[in-house]
């Protein structure tokens, strides 16, 4: 009760609910005065509200806590349903709290200051449960903290490199790269170089281009560079000056291709050489195409951060005639970049990257970084997979083995694409939980929403609100499971039965399914259900007794919808009535070991039936019919003849591998491309038993390891296969004996294998050895065998 016994009456009156936001600030009639109950009224009768309307709107705002009270006591009807959307709003801005919040943080971080009071993490989630609002307010007081202390921080640095700077104790690239990490906030490493007289690593050091804020043309400014009296009359050109001699004869040249000809063609490349490396004065002789000419930028990659993207450092540089308005014939030349009077930028990102005049004044103001520099001029016009990669393999080997260097590789990728900067790496590693299949595929939309208004970074935060994208990161989530109905329950149980992060155990799973159907797998076939789950990236844990899926913000917006994905995956389970779930373990197994029979007839056939889930027995018998014809066929020439990229083959090998044979890691060491002179096929069937046969030496081993590597060596391709097993144990002298038809150290019946795979490398005019039988290794102190092929 209050003092008012008019509020009193207004709380208890039936009617209050016509009046949504009357109902809702009665829930706290303490704050209440007879102002704002008049001005409820009168606006709930103009605007013609109720409780549905006021409901929805308080659910756009983020006013949780006042939805609820509308719905336990107003007549809304379909409660279910109604906290459905609640629970799903709830988890959708604590995903927006936990991605701002960690935006700050590092803001904070980077900059060494300490974090404001205002992002106490326990706070900031109570508040966030009750009301948005509240929570936005404090979030964007920290921030207007953290921003006045990075001011601050800014002048302390400035002077103190201009002491530095007055004290002559600096060189000019030095003093760049720090006002670079001053401008960009990154005020701990900008003090760190400042007093030790080091450079820090990152995309940050590089100065950026200088924006283009003038009213002129760059025809115009281009005139005003080659003429001395407009350099004098024109204010606005002096700080557009090129930074020196090698700038200025870089625009000079590019003024000559106007001209054509073989001798402006080559000028533009010595001159950009030149500008690049001013040291380096080797000569490049252009080679005369169709619409101009082709020639070679030298060691574009050449800093040891970008390197990684491009291991040959050179760049194919198409420079176009007078009025070539598009390089033609290129088709077979890598991403390269083109220049010419008349061509253009594309609006989309192509194999071609133009440097377009804009571009060539900017990068004439630059004293050092311009490698760097030209790279994110180019790299914002090429294909994302120039720095990321075509695929989710790709990717992870360029993120390597190291999760130190990962942070460091996702920057240098965003900033050379043009897609973001540390904000925007926070928020795709919070987002993604380091799986590459993610981070590829929100790299991906990142890269398609560039040229929208409200793409890019403005649209990442806000991701699980797009239904489709939604839908494709489910998709790439659940992809390594396969088709297993059993792995897909297990999954939406354990993100259904607990928080992202914590375990959930095999009775807690349990219990989550029973809640959802009245038929559901037994505990046996859960449990190996939940083993399946170690193929997902995403999964910290995964056995029989318990799970453990990653804390991060894919799977924190996936558990909105976890509970209707178990109901549809149970059911499909009861209409499917599969036979059970450790069956359907073995459907990775199967897909490897499906390799073996690449030759064979029938091999398409068995895998299809495959991906189509037949029954097991009918597999069984397909795969009895192609073990049988892999042992009788003789090795058939035709079928060997041909070429193949052995790079992408064995980065689908190694992935086949790693989900069947769990627990144990394969290293894989390769140049970007290796053709060799063998069919894909052959190749498959040949590779399999290797990896197969290391696979099996780690068998009685918890974990262990495979390396691969790829090399060249003369006209050959050499490839290394390593593992760290026992060996093998034939006698020294009598190696050659793991080759002979039906002999294995492994049992009856094992051998054949490596026999089969020496007579395909030998049918390829190739050869397969066994260079050690153990300790040929330091570290992987297991056999070690030999794959030579011919190159391509």
């Amino acid at each position: 009760m209050t003092a008012d016994p008019l509020h009193d009456l207004l709380a208890r009156w039936p009617g209050r609910f016509r009046f949504g936001r009357l109902a809702v600030a009665l829930r706290d009639p303490e704050r209440l005065d007879d102002a704002f109950l008049t001005d409820a009224v009168l606006r709930g009768i103009a605007e013609d509200d109720d409780e549905r309307s006021v409901f929805d709107s308080l659910l756009r705002e983020g006013q949780l806590e006042a939805a609820e009270y509308l719905l336990e006591n107003g007549p809304l009807g379909e409660p279910a349903q109604n906290r459905h959307r609640i629970t799903a709003r709830q988890h959708e801005l604590q995903e927006e709290l936990r991605s701002r919040f960690a935006v700050l943080k590092q803001l904070a971080e980077v900059a060494d200051l300490p974090l404001p009071p205002e992002l106490d993490w326990a706070e900031l989630e109570r508040r966030c449960a009750v009301s948005w609002p509240e929570t936005e307010r404090l979030l964007n007081t920290a921030r207007n903290t953290i921003e006045t202390g990075l001011d601050a921080g800014r002048e302390r640095l400035s002077a103190r490199l201009a002491e530095k700077e007055a004290q002559g104790a600096t060189d000019l690239a030095w003093a760049q790269s720090s006002r670079a990490l001053i401008k960009d906030g990154l005020l701990r490493a900008a003090a760190r170089q400042i007093d030790d007289g080091t450079r820090s690593p990152g995309p940050e050091r590089v100065p950026a281009l200088p924006a283009w804020n003038l009213e002129v043309s760059p025809e115009r400014l281009l005139e005003w560079h080659l003429d001395p009296v407009q350099q004098q009359r024109q204010v606005r050109y002096r700080d557009w000056a090129p930074a020196d001699d090698s700038a200025r004869h870089l625009l000079e040249a590019y003024y000559s291709l106007s001209d054509g000809g073989f001798v402006a063609a080559q000028g533009f490349t010595t001159a950009l050489n030149a500008f690049l490396f001013p040291e380096d004065t080797e000569e490049t002789r252009p080679d005369e195409v169709q619409g101009g000419y082709l020639t070679t930028v030298s060691r574009v990659f050449a800093d040891p951060e970008t390197a990684r993207f491009r291991p040959r450092d050179n760049l194919d540089l198409f420079i176009g005639g007078p009025e070539t308005r598009e390089p033609e014939g290129m088709n077979k030349v890598p991403p390269f970049a083109a220049v010419g009077p008349c061509l253009e930028p594309r609006a989309d990102r192509g194999r071609c990257s133009v440097l377009d005049l804009r571009s060539l004044l900017q990068l004439a103001t630059l004293r050092t970084g311009r490698s760097t520099a030209l790279l994110r001029v180019l790299g914002r016009q090429w294909p994302l997979a120039m720095f990321a990669g075509a695929t989710a393999d790709e990717l992870a080997e360029l993120l390597g083995p190291d999760e130190g260097a990962w942070w460091m590789t996702l920057r240098w990728i965003l900033d050379l694409t043009g897609l973001g900067g540390i904000t925007v790496a926070d928020t795709l590693a919070s987002a993604t939980g380091w799986d590459p299949a993610l981070l590829t595929l929100f790299l991906e939309a990142l890269a398609e929403r560039q040229a929208l208004a409200a793409g890019g970074p403005g649209w990442l935060p806000r991701w699980s609100q797009h239904r489709q994208f939604t839908a494709a990161v489910e998709d790439t989530v659940l992809r390594p499971l396969g088709p297993s109905v059993g792995a897909r329950i297990a999954f939406w149980a354990a993100l259904s039965a607990a928080p992202v992060g914590e375990d959930v155990t095999a009775d807690e799973l349990m219990r989550e399914t029973q809640y959802a159907a009245d038929l559901v797998p037994d505990v046996a076939a859960l449990g190996a259900a939940m083993v399946c789950l170690g193929r997902l990236r995403l999964a910290e844990e995964a056995s029989a007794d318990r799970v453990r899926l990653r804390q991060c913000g894919v799977l924190i917006a996936l558990r909105d919808r976890a509970g209707q994905r178990l109901e549809e995956a149970l059911r499909d389970w009861a209409e499917r009535a599969e036979e059970d779930a450790p069956a359907e373990e073995s459907q990775a197994v199967r897909e490897w070991e499906a390799r073996r029979y690449g030759l064979s007839p029938g091999y398409d056939e068995y895998l299809a039936a495959l991906a189509d889930s037949v029954p097991a027995a009918d597999l069984d018998d397909k795969l009895a019919r192609l073990a049988r014809h892999t042992a009788e066929d003789a090795v058939d020439e035709q079928q060997v003849a041909g070429a193949t990229d052995l790079v992408p083959l064995l980065r689908e090998m190694r992935s086949l591998w790693q989900q069947a044979l769990r627990g144990r890691q394969m290293e894989l060491s390769a140049p970007p491309k290796a053709v060799a002179m063998i069919s894909g096929r052959a190749a498959q069937v040949v590779l399999y038993e290797l990896l197969a046969n290391a696979g099996e030496a780690l068998a009685d081993s918890e974990g262990g390891r495979v390396s691969v590597e790829v090399e060249q060596s003369g006209e050959d391709w050499l490839v290394e296969v390593r593992d760290s097993g026992p060996g093998i144990s034939y006698p020294e002298g009598r190696e050659d004996l793991v080759f002979r038809a039906a002999r294995s150290t492994r049992g009856e019946g094992r051998g054949g294998g490596l026999h089969r795979a020496r007579r395909i490398a030998e049918a390829a005019d190739g050869a397969l050895v066994l260079a050690a039988r153990s300790h040929g290794h330091p570290i992987l102190k297991g056999a070690h065998f030999r794959l030579i092929l011919q190159m391509g």
